[in-house]
């Protein structure tokens, strides 16, 4: 075995020198003290027994060989363990073969095998327990060189024992010589034994059923990890996106029109026929407009004469639209057989998906605001269309907004301060508001709770009449003083103005002296139209007096038809009298046209303009983009020129 290591070497020559010892004694003798030996077997046998004779008349020999292959000499076991001691050194290529053509061995070989690999380990302690004290001594006095040739000794004597043990395990087993040889020779190679193996037939990689548990318990908390992760990014994807939309709608800079309730007492809508409304579960991208129907889930009081309906979609989950705060929804419901419309203000968060909310004070002579708070309950289905209208912010318009309000015009600008409080907007918020009475304070407790959550908003407010009642605050009507006490930099700031039309006047001209320029001031009317025109069928007389903006008495233009409309869609041609709307014409032809508010601040009735031009005496509702799109308001459009529409 030229080229193994020392103890590869001693461990190989001891494992034949045990293979000619198994087979002297299986071999049957002629006679007394000799051994009859046939076959190749037999003549190996012979020529390891000669070598051996030869050691003993020269033992210098043996030893120099001993000592050439590592081992220490004078220290030979008994019996067969010396034969193997002298066999140290010397070729023994030749034994190997005969290892493997070794005969079946009787119960009585293999007691002598197991009691000579007994005496061999007990042997081979007795060296390590030399070679440890001439360790020990030697590290005492410092000796590198003896110590080195102890360690040896111990190392060599280790293996020796080693092989003594493995082959005890191979008798014990009962294995056959060829696996006794095997498995000395694995333990003098420092090769691992043979384990239980999963596949061990097709010749797999040898893994435990202890691995493939763990492996398979990491896989699926890896998988439940990942799932988890999957849902949140889902969520957090949708989250974004829903205010992307949000926060990307275009945001009008011009007035626009109102929020609460924009009619006339007397107003009645003729039916119109109902344009097909999406499915519930479609969502509308914000800027869009939606139509169909949703459930009312709740009402709340807010006031005497305020009360907030919560509307959610009929069969549950997210509403069908997207909306900016300060939109506003139109309402559509038969009374007395007839619809009627009427648009109110969204309050709640546009971040809130679940549900939206109109707050809606009960008017005097109001037929839609009295029929909801006095026929309308929970689990009732009503038609809203929208959103609609401009008069929104989203925060991204301005580093800082001032929200003024009086009465239920603060319905778009708490829509506002709940948004902002939900996507956590660091810009500074201020609120003034004006009320008749304490009673009359809409969303009072809210915004108390709000101004403790956020450090940002800061509320100041004043009632006109406060006498007899725990309020500390200020009274009167907002003025220039109020003003500039409560929002420092106010010329400098972004304004929402929201109120009664008398309000807004006067707040315009207040904040106009304050040095506030005309464009950061953004309104919207509150309370009962101004001028509204009657329905088709009513008299004209009858109808309040329609006026301009600056308050001059329009006069009526009074004349035959001397120009047409054609409506696109529905394929109509009309003629068009020169004190007619388009509107009017439309409904008095069957051409369907949404409208609200009669009055041009509510936008509902925006169409486009396809041939011709057109007159409008209000038109609040209509942006610069609306304008250079070609959009009108139907309910304000007039021409004495032939007119073609998309309607």
């Amino acid at each position: 075995m030229i080229g193994l290591p020392c103890r590869h070497r001693s461990g190989l020559a001891a494992l034949v020198i045990l293979t000619g010892q198994l087979a002297a004694s299986a071999a049957p003798a002629s006679g007394p003290g000799s051994v009859h030996r046939t076959g190749p077997f037999a003549q190996r046998w012979e020529l390891a027994q000669a070598e051996d004779e030869h050691a003993a008349h020269h033992p210098a020999a043996a030893a120099s060989s001993g000592d050439a292959a590592g081992m220490p000499s004078g220290r030979s076991a008994p019996g067969m363990m010396s034969g193997m001691d002298g066999m140290m050194g010397r070729p023994r290529k030749e034994f190997y073969p005969a290892l493997m053509d070794m005969p079946t061995l009787s119960a009585e070989q293999r007691s002598k095998l197991e009691a000579q690999a007994r005496e061999r380990i007990s042997a081979e302690a007795d060296r390590l327990a030399s070679a440890e004290m001439d360790l020990r001594h030697a590290l005492a006095v410092d000796d590198i060189v003896a110590a080195g040739q102890a360690s040896r000794r111990l190392r060599e004597s280790l293996n020796q024992v080693q092989s003594g043990v493995v082959a005890l395990h191979s008798l014990h087993a009962g294995e056959p010589p060829q696996q006794i040889a095997q498995a000395w020779l694995k333990s003098q190679m420092n090769l691992l034994p043979q384990r239980s193996a999963i596949n061990a037939d097709d010749g797999g990689q040898e893994i435990s059923w202890f691995h493939v548990s763990t492996m398979a318990l990491l896989v699926l908390f890896s998988l439940a990890l990942l799932a988890i992760y999957v849902a949140r990014m889902r969520r957090a994807n949708a989250l974004v996106d829903r205010l992307t939309r949000v926060a990307a709608a275009p945001v009008a800079v011009a007035p626009v029109p109102s929020g609460t309730a924009v009619r006339s007492p007397e107003e009645k809508a003729a039916i119109t026929p109902a344009q097909p409304a999406g499915p519930d579960t479609a969502r509308v991208v914000a800027g869009r407009s939606w139509k169909g129907k949703l459930r009312i889930c709740a009402i709340y009081p807010e006031t005497p004469n305020v009360k907030t309906f919560r509307l959610q979609a009929p069969g549950g989950g997210a509403i069908p639209f997207a909306f900016l705060p300060g939109q506003f929804l139109t309402y559509a419901i038969e009374i007395d057989g007839k619809i009627v419309r009427r648009s109110y203000t969204i309050a709640s968060s546009a971040a809130q998906t679940a549900y939206v909310e109109t707050t809606i004070k009960r008017e005097d002579g109001g037929l839609l605001s009295d029929y909801m708070h006095g026929h309308l309950k929970e689990g009732d289905l009503v038609e809203v269309a929208g959103p609609s209208g401009a008069f929104t912010f989203t925060g991204a318009e301005a580093d800082s907004v001032v929200l003024i309000g009086g009465g239920v015009g603060i319905t778009p600008l708490m829509a506002a301060i709940r948004y902002l409080s939900d996507i956590a907007w660091p810009g500074q918020i201020y609120l003034v508001y004006g009320a008749q009475t304490t009673e009359q304070f809409i969303f009072r407790d809210e915004l108390e709770y709000l101004q403790r959550r956020m450090n940002n908003l800061h509320v100041a407010a004043t009632m006109m009449r406060a006498a007899g009642t725990s309020w500390m605050g200020r009274e009167g009507q907002i003025t220039a003083e109020f003003l500039t006490e409560a929002v420092p930099d106010l010329a400098k700031r972004r304004i929402h103005l929201c109120g009664p039309p008398g309000m807004m006047a006067a707040l315009r001209k207040t904040l106009a002296g304050l040095g506030v320029p005309d464009e950061q001031i953004k309104t919207e009317a509150f309370g009962p139209a101004r001028g509204a025109v009657p329905p088709p069928g009513k008299d004209a007389a009858a109808a309040p007096t329609r006026r301009s903006e600056a308050g001059a008495r329009a006069t009526p233009a009074v004349g035959p038809a001397t120009a047409t409309i054609r409506f696109a869609k529905s394929g109509k041609v009309a003629a068009l009298p020169p004190d007619k709307s388009v509107l009017e014409v439309a409904e008095d032809a069957g051409v369907s046209i949404d409208y609200s508010c009669r009055v041009g601040v509510c936008g509902v009735c925006k169409t486009h303009l396809l041939q011709g031009n057109v007159t409008m005496e209000v038109q609040d509702a209509l942006t610069d983009d609306d304008k250079a799109n070609g959009l009108i308001l139907a309910c304000q459009a007039r021409s004495v020129g032939d007119l073609v529409v998309e309607a």
